[in-house]
């Protein structure tokens, strides 16, 4: 009988509406006023990961955390401010939370990415919005907004930190173009594209940026054929500059007129390079169904061909 009474003297039954609170041990009741109810939390099993425990601490703050920036240096003129799609080159020091330089481009040479295509961390590709030639600039990333794969540029680049401060120099902001977009996909710069160069630019994408496909099951050598066949005029198996023009002309007509549509689609604004295809409806946004569905839709070709009235 002892043994029971003294377990029963840690025991508190708390009711669920908050009304009262009973002491088994002395039999006493206290009203709401004085009752503060205590929860302990013991672990059982894995302990959270550093990803679950940030979550928390952003919740905790209100909401997702953001980047910060801070303008240190802001040149008189501004040519060009930079934009999504618009190729920036700049260098750039990068410290973990503690100050520990971790990469830096001087001596290298600047990193040249296009904005808004996934070459780049989230947080820093959001960072570099907005900067002028010369411009110098202090962003500070968190943790939700460092995540990309490793590769040859970003190797260094922890994805582990809480917060990551990049100190960037801009060196050039090179507006985006129809035909900037398209020199930055030839890269043997012949005027043309076959399903090598495009297969190639893939790779080196991956390789380089550590951009890739949002649909693992995508196969490269697929695409890079749906591509050369939606852009392919003529049919021989190339795509000359200004068929890959007039097609993305066209393409960009059909945007226009879809706004409405686009407006109620949930995705990722199309993308300029290869993965403009992902958009089979044309509607400029690249949708998470179209994601999804995008292996088979590549597989069984492109529905809609480029075939126009006039020749080329």
């Amino acid at each position: 009988m002892l043994g029971l009474q003294s377990a029963l003297v840690s025991l508190l039954f708390i009711l669920a509406d908050g009304a009262l609170e009973v002491d088994v041990a002395s039999g006493g009741r206290r009203g709401v006023d004085e009752s503060i109810p205590v929860i302990e939390i013991r672990g059982e099993g894995k302990p959270m990961s550093a990803a679950q425990i940030r979550h928390l601490e952003e919740i905790s703050n209100g909401g997702p955390l953001d980047i910060k920036v801070e303008k240190t240096f802001v040149p008189a003129k501004c040519v060009a401010a930079a934009k999504r799609k618009d190729f920036v080159s700049f260098h750039y020091k990068a410290f973990t939370e503690d100050g520990k330089k971790v990469d830096q481009t001087y001596g290298v040479g600047p990193v040249t990415i296009q904005l808004g295509t996934g070459m780049v961390i989230p947080g820093l590709d959001k960072g570099l919005r907005g900067m002028c030639s010369g411009e110098l600039r202090k962003i500070q990333v968190p943790y939700r907004l460092s995540r990309k794969a490793k590769s040859r540029v970003w190797k260094n680049i922890p994805n582990d930190e809480h917060w990551l401060t990049f100190d960037v120099e801009m060196i050039h902001v090179q507006p985006y173009s129809e035909d900037g977009q398209f020199s930055f996909l030839d890269m043997n710069n012949d005027t043309r594209l076959d399903q090598n160069e495009v297969v190639g630019w893939l790779q080196r994408m991956k390789k380089e940026y550590g951009k890739s496909w949002k649909n693992e099951d995508i196969d490269n050598v697929s695409a890079a054929k749906y591509y050369i066949k939606y852009f392919d005029v003529n049919g021989d198996g190339k795509v000359e500059k200004r068929e890959w023009l007039v097609v993305m002309r066209r393409d960009e007509d059909l945007m226009a007129s879809r706004t409405d549509l686009s407006s109620k689609e949930k995705g990722r604004r199309r993308d300029p390079g290869v993965a403009w295809i992902l958009d089979f409806n044309n509607d400029g946004v690249v949708s998470y169904k179209e994601v999804d569905e995008a292996d088979e839709l590549i597989e069984k070709g492109p529905t809609l061909l480029p075939i126009f009235k006039d020749e080329l």
